[in-house]
């Protein structure tokens, strides 16, 4: 069966990335896909996005709107971002959300409309500056490339670094370099805040189910932060060998992708 192509769903704020499924589940929830730091919506529509409407659900990926470098948006205007697409699905979501995608994932949480969440290598909930800090004193250029993907065309400006922090060892140069040209000009806002301890409810508080799922070669999001965010959840999660950040971009996303449908599988029969 051939793999559904996204479309363009227009919502309350702007547009988002929407893939239909051949053969949708009765009664499953959709997924919603939240892009991390410096990208948009396009790193689901590489493949993920339509390995998991394949397997029958519904998926959605809006963009954050980063505001202007006068007004640059925070976690909330991303949060609103998200509320807006939720309301527009007019379902039940599965938030999947990527590094800082997962942590307006949990900051959303609690909301009606969210059935539960899969976190891929997320922001923690105790926020970045702890694994920044570590970072900066490990890799200072590693973590001065990181520090500019305010810029635009800040991923391609600082590759070579980039390129080991994003993305495992099997990953083709070439294609690394693609995405990597697609990267930069992030709030710099967002990601101020977004290294300070967030009000996250935990899963089991509010009663949703939660995964979380990390990189075990990940500088960025390191995996005793996964750790953390599992226990936080009191949530399963994988370290998962062989991959790096991105980890729906990286070489073998097809396996996590298969990973997250047996969660959500098991999670709602």
């Amino acid at each position: 069966m051939r793999a559904p192509d996204p479309f363009d769903l227009i919502y309350a704020r702007g547009s988002m990335l929407a893939w239909d499924p051949p053969a949708p589940r009765p009664g499953a929830p959709a997924l919603l896909l939240l892009h991390g730091a410096a990208c948009g919506p396009w790193v689901w529509a590489e493949g993920f996005g339509a390995r998991l409407s394949q397997a029958g659900f519904r998926a959605f990926a809006p963009g954050f709107n980063r505001g202007t470098v006068q007004r640059p948006a925070g976690i909330a205007d991303f949060a609103d971002d998200a509320r807006a697409a939720i309301a527009a699905i007019r379902q039940p979501v599965v938030i999947v959300g990527h590094s800082l995608g997962g942590l307006v994932a949990q900051r959303l949480l609690a909301e009606p409309g969210v059935a539960g969440i899969a976190l891929l290598a997320p922001a923690p909930p105790e926020g970045l500056a702890w694994a920044n800090w570590r970072l900066a004193m490990a890799d200072p250029p590693l973590w001065r490339a990181v520090a500019r993907m305010t810029e635009p065309g800040a991923g391609l400006a600082h590759a070579a670094l980039l390129k080991r922090a994003l993305f495992s060892a099997a990953m083709p140069e070439a294609l690394a370099l693609r995405h990597l040209a697609r990267m930069g000009a992030e709030s710099r806002s967002a990601l101020l805040e977004a290294q300070a301890p967030q009000p996250v409810p935990p899963a089991w508080g509010v009663g949703k189910p939660a995964v979380i799922y990390g990189a075990r070669r990940d500088p960025l999001v390191p995996p005793d932060a996964v750790v953390r965010t599992a226990a936080w959840h009191a949530a399963p999660f994988a370290l998962l060998d062989g991959m790096a950040h991105a980890m729906m971009l990286d070489w073998g996303w097809e396996s996590l992708a298969d990973r997250l449908l047996a969660w959500v599988e098991e999670s709602w029969k």
